[in-house]
């Protein structure tokens, strides 16, 4: 421990000090740690200077530098708490080669702006360079060390100003990295003056702009010495992008040429300047924006008649987002399975093709080496009028499967194709007539045709066992009310949140599973349907037990059935059988590894646990098996930053969002949340009040309305929000009576706060660390009662720490 600082682990070491990833105990949030050690430096006089600097660069407060939180001394220990930035540095990300233009400008916009923020203070970094830049999975920028350490790898973790030049006998160099610095990235002046300035960052800058379009260093080769890389740097004129690099746009070359000029008074005049060329340039270009956060998002947004190029750059945009974290050594081979497309009469049913699709896909999602991702998040984009093979290309799957259906008189015909991605070229395909209007039946036909030609193909592995899917024929109608029911159930989930929606899902699985008593998958998704009751705040025990009850029925039918087996694990979070569910997901985790949803459903568990950096894990998996449900697990990671009290990292989860589903309910709401905790309580209220308008019924939106209404001095308005279908849907589901129970606290009714506290422990929710940091909980600190919750909460959450390193443990024996 140093002060409140608990050492996790360490991650590197210099010449002054040494570096460590550290658990902020009062705050409950991770950080890194710089301890300097003392008589490391020339003198004591220079350790104060490492301090005087540090504490001068707390002052930045900005999206894109990371956040100094606190300069101190504990025993002649001077220590520097900062924030801890996830990601990779841009320097990994230069050595796998050239960036595209898109990345480029949302990098250099982002740096640009942090810079801008730090020169407004009279700050200049001084060792600007892509190691000292981080980008986050979320794709926001973050500068680390203005004047400060220069790495938190083990192997570059030096930040000691005055360690050793490579080159002792060069005086040059010796001179500069006193001062510190890295001299590739070093500005002609600096090897005269030795000082650092606006221009000199901006030169930087331009370096990294430049090696990020090509890949190399503008100055520096492998094969120079330290004293040529000077020597070009004062005297050499770089290799012309255009030259060098043909497929970056013109406008870019010369901005990366105008930050390079080796007269300090012809580069930019500012930083704002460079940033808003930038912004021009990307405007210019009509980029999809996702990367960028903030209100460079939501104007350069594209606008509506446009469908087929914003359709083309969000898969873009979610291409992005994953490639890079797709597994180097995967042999796993991944499936898209696009909506049927309806080249028939228009009143058919137009969510057929995407039911059909889902209900495919589960069923490949059976077999063992196959990564399926489901369409039912692309309900959104125009699909018909795109081409699978570039679809298949930017999601990064190895195999599409693509069909069209036509509804006549006597049944349906349908066409499918499989087609290999890589090779642009038709792996399998066929015709099927079905006679009886029961598009169900062709499941098996199809997947078992996808794994003969996959199988014989050797596409997949040999402990792929083929399937028995046995055919289920529906009666005349059940099969097109099971397909309405699936794709109104599903874009409730993904898209809409609307209780309309809901309502008439489950009025279709009714009556499927009154025509149909033996079809397990009807049974699933009923029960899947009173679950989202209680999982949005609309409805409380009612929906619990007849959610059990659907579930037992589609158990008894299909033990396999994996909808069944997951949700179930929901419903008993709902009973307040926490144990169980943490048992039943290690099982899904061993059993259905594939499936995505069971990723979001632990990495929500783990949440609830308080146990941060495992649930971003498990939403990371999640985000690889189906880049297509991005919306919705860009809102759960955003709530573990906003946990975390890392706001800055949760804008840039909703913004991206928000870019891909600028509707989406609960992403606006989290959104007005943070806007809340930032203290804009006007903003907050405005966001949440359009949220209801297009929709009253979203019950789990009300109690943080209300908590805004209190704040503003608007008591009794916020009262009348708590209604008694509020308080039933808080009696079945712990989030929503945890932010029943802070509501309260907010209001004063202690009584009613604590009630509702233990409500949501007992129903699951045990995020200690969220818990005894909320501020909106400050009025009941001292609390004898409150204490006591959080003395056994704590208790619980160490526990329930040892548990969940067990159960993954015993998952990599597995």
């Amino acid at each position: 421990m140093i002060e409140h600082y608990e050492l996790v682990r360490k991650l590197g070491s210099g010449g002054s000090g040494v570096v460590y990833l550290a658990e902020d105990t009062l705050l409950m949030r991770p950080v890194v740690l710089k301890v300097l050690k003392r008589g490391a430096l020339t003198a004591d006089q220079m350790r104060k200077t490492v301090l005087r600097e540090a504490r001068m660069a707390s002052a930045i407060e900005h999206p894109n530098v990371c956040a100094i939180y606190e300069v101190g001394e504990q025993d002649e220990e001077a220590f520097i708490a900062m924030q801890y930035v996830p990601g990779q540095s841009l320097d990994k990300l230069i050595a796998k080669g050239p960036a595209n233009v898109q990345l480029t400008l949302s990098v250099g916009i982002q740096i640009a702006d942090g810079l801008s923020a730090a020169h407004t203070l009279g700050i200049f970094h001084r060792d600007l360079k892509p190691a000292n830049v981080m980008l986050t999975d979320g794709g926001l920028v973050k500068i680390l060390d203005f004047g400060l350490a220069r790495r938190l790898t083990k192997e570059d973790a030096e930040f000691d100003p005055a360690k050793p030049t490579p080159r002792e006998n060069d005086p040059l160099a010796a001179t500069y990295t006193a001062r510190g610095g890295t001299i590739a990235y070093m500005a002609p002046e600096q090897f005269v003056t030795g000082q650092s300035s606006v221009q000199s960052d901006l030169w930087a800058l331009g370096v990294i702009l430049y090696e990020l379009v090509s890949g190399r260093h503008p100055f520096s080769r492998p094969n120079t010495d330290e004293f040529q890389t000077i020597r070009a740097i004062q005297f050499v004129d770089p290799a012309p992008l255009n030259e060098c690099c043909p497929q970056v746009p013109p406008e870019l070359a010369s901005i990366v040429m105008h930050c390079l000029q080796k007269t300090p008074a012809e580069r930019y005049a500012s930083a704002a300047d460079l940033r808003e060329a930038l912004r021009t340039l990307m405007k210019t270009l009509q980029f999809e924006t996702g990367i960028v956060p903030g209100d460079a998002a939501a104007n350069l947004l594209p606008t509506i008649p446009e469908r087929e190029k914003r359709a083309t750059g969000l898969l873009s945009l979610l291409a992005e987002r994953f490639r890079e974290s797709q597994p180097e050594q995967n042999t796993d081979k991944a499936i898209l399975v696009l909506p049927f497309q309806n080249l028939g009469s228009k009143d058919v049913a137009p969510l057929y093709g995407f039911a059909l699709a889902d209900a495919i896909g589960t069923r490949l999602a059976r077999m063992s080496s196959l990564i399926v991702r489901p369409s039912s998040a692309l309900l959104h984009l125009p699909i018909a009028q795109m081409d699978p093979l570039a679809i298949g290309h930017q999601l990064i799957v190895d195999y599409v499967l693509t069909g069209s259906f036509l509804r006549s008189e006597s049944g349906f015909d349908l066409n499918w194709q499989l087609l290999d991605v890589q090779g642009e070229s038709v792996r399998g395909g066929g015709s099927i007539s079905v006679a009886s209007f029961d598009l169900i039946s062709v499941q098996t036909e199809i997947c078992n045709e996808v794994f003969a030609s996959l199988q014989g193909s050797g596409q997949l592995r040999d402990r792929t066992e083929r399937l028995t899917m046995r055919s289920e024929a529906l009666s005349e109608g059940i099969s097109e009310l099971y397909l309405q029911a699936s794709a109104m159930l599903s874009s409730f989930m993904q898209r809409t949140g609307s209780r309309a929606d809901l309502d008439r899902a489950r009025e279709m699985f009714e009556q499927v599973t009154e025509r149909e008593p033996e079809y397990a998958p009807g049974w699933s998704g009923l029960g899947v349907t009173h679950m989202q009751y209680t999982r949005h705040g609309f409805g409380g025990h009612m929906h619990i037990m007849a959610a059990r009850r659907a579930f037992d029925k589609a158990l008894q039918i299909d033990p396999g059935s994996a909808d069944a087996n997951l949700y179930r694990i929901y419903m008993l979070l709902a009973r307040g059988e926490k144990e169980s569910a943490r048992h039943g997901i290690e099982d899904m985790l061993s059993k259905s590894a594939r499936n995505w949803n069971v990723h979001v459903l632990a990495g929500t568990m783990l949440r609830l646990d308080g146990m941060y950096d495992e649930a971003l894990e498990q939403f990371h998996l999640a985000l690889n098996l189906n880049p297509s449900g991005a919306p919705m697990i860009y809102n759960h990671r955003a709530r573990v930053y906003q946990y975390q009290n890392q706001l800055d990292l949760a804008e840039g989860e909703l913004q991206k969002g928000l870019t891909l589903e600028p509707r989406h309910p609960l992403l606006r709401t989290s959104l007005a949340y943070q806007r809340m905790r930032q203290g804009q309580l006007e903003e907050a209220i405005a966001m949440m009040e359009a949220v209801l308008k297009d929709d009253t019924s979203l019950r789990i939106i009300y109690p943080t309305l209300a908590m805004c209404y209190v704040q503003i001095g608007q008591r009794e308005r916020g009262a009348t929000l708590i209604e008694e279908s509020s308080m039933a849907a808080a009696e079945a589901d712990s989030e929503m009576a945890y932010r029943l129970a802070t509501y309260f606290a907010v209001d004063g009714d202690e009584s009613e706060a604590l009630h509702w506290l233990r409500r949501a422990i007992y129903l699951g929710n045990e995020n200690y660390p969220w818990f005894s940091r909320n501020p909106a909980w400050n009025k009941l600190r001292g609390h004898a009662d409150f204490e006591r919750i959080l003395d056994d909460l704590k208790r619980s959450y160490r526990r329930n720490q040892r548990t969940w390193k067990r159960l993954f443990d015993q998952l990599g024996e597995n």
